[in-house]
């Protein structure tokens, strides 16, 4: 007789775009840390990229929801990543239907700030649905004590499961290239270009630091909607910084490595951040960081000493974080805790054992009702 049937689990996203943000980053982490497991992930999206819903026709989410509905009957576990999207309203109403359980993870979209952005549509969407989504949810996974705090206002705290997203560490701090042969601080942001990612918050910053007397660039990585370029722009031409910024616009990982490595410093000063994959992946090439307080790692990166913890939209406090790293000797020792931080923290192996043991769960108890 042969072993176990593998568990299959589907998840659902509104885009596989890599430019859309994190939650391609914590798939492609699961689907690594569940190597070797007898488990099989397969993804749908409603719409190929990263572009507005507005200008594409209906036909996309009715083909999304009759995919869907088709492959659950061959599933075990619906996994549904956010709470607003037709993604998730036509995902789980597939899997009412085909009498599949689910799960959520929120990829922090009932923070405070995000909830700022249309929030009166939104707030009319979690009372005709949305809390009826969360409620009916097997398991709502979370990245941090912070965000789990938030959906705990909306759910029972014991369906709420804290997953540390893993990534790939290496076992020594990768080598750097000679800073000496760049003698002006190179700051790394990472994120899309979104008001809430305080980008144009550390231009500010950064025009400040060189009014000062600091020699930095800053090099931006990741796009988003044209109008937030245009102020990014106007930004640059006021400050007038144009020859210390570069926009790389969106980047291949491999291009995102590279540039973490070439990197002093990366900055996230982030009003919201349920995680922040573009600081742990920093951590990982064992360079220092400045977030917010508004970063789901800012705790760890305050109990690591690992980089410097600001008050959100505080442009002094984050003028001051990128003049102390001027010094080099303060890079070096911080970068080194940043990638042992790493080594602790961010683990394939562990989070891919939390969601198996999860899924095994969910997928059992279902079939006991059954």
């Amino acid at each position: 007789m042969g072993g176990p049937a593998a568990i299959r689990v589907l998840h659902v996203v509104r885009t596989p775009d890599l430019s859309a943000g994190g939650f391609v980053s914590y798939i492609d982490s699961l689907r690594a840390g569940l190597h070797g497991r007898d488990f099989d992930l397969a993804i749908e999206s409603v719409f190929p990229r990263n572009q507005s819903a507005r200008v594409l026709a209906l036909k996309r989410p009715v083909s999304f929801f009759k995919r869907v509905q088709r492959r659950l009957g061959h599933t075990d576990v619906l996994h549904v990543h956010g709470i607003f999207g037709w993604h998730v309203l036509l995902g789980v109403w597939a899997a009412r239907r085909v009498g599949r359980p689910y799960v959520l993870t929120l990829h922090g979209h009932l923070h405070p700030e995000m909830m700022r952005e249309r929030q009166w549509s939104k707030r009319v969407y979690l009372r005709l649905v949305g809390n009826a989504i969360l409620r009916d949810a097997e398991a709502i996974l979370v990245t941090a004590p912070a965000e789990a705090a938030i959906v705990g206002r909306r759910v029972s705290p014991e369906r709420i499961r804290q997953v540390v997203p893993g990534l790939a560490v290496p076992a020594t701090v990768p080598q750097r290239p000679d800073a000496r042969a760049n003698p002006a601080l190179r700051v790394l942001f990472i994120g899309r270009l979104h008001p809430h990612k305080g980008l144009r918050e550390l231009l500010q910053a950064m025009a400040r630091a060189r009014d000062r007397g600091m020699d930095l660039s800053v090099q931006v990585a990741g796009h988003g909607h044209a109008h937030e370029l245009r102020r990014v722009r106007a930004d640059i031409a006021r400050l007038r910084v144009h020859d210390h910024v570069t926009l790389l616009g969106h980047i291949a990982p491999a291009v995102r490595d590279r540039l973490l490595l070439e990197a002093d410093l990366v900055a996230l000063p982030s009003r919201s951040e349920n995680f922040g994959f573009a600081v742990a992946e920093a951590m990982v090439a064992g360079v220092p960081v400045i977030v917010s307080e508004g970063v789901g790692l800012a705790p760890m990166v305050r109990h690591w000493r690992c980089g410097t913890v600001i008050p959100v939209g505080d442009v002094t406090a984050l003028t001051d974080a990128l003049l102390a790293y001027r010094d080099p000797q303060r890079r070096a020792a911080e970068g080194a805790r940043a990638h042992a931080a790493a080594v602790a923290g961010f683990s394939l192996e562990r989070m891919g054992e939390e969601c198996a043991a999860l899924y095994a769960h969910v997928a059992a108890a279902h079939r006991r009702r059954s």
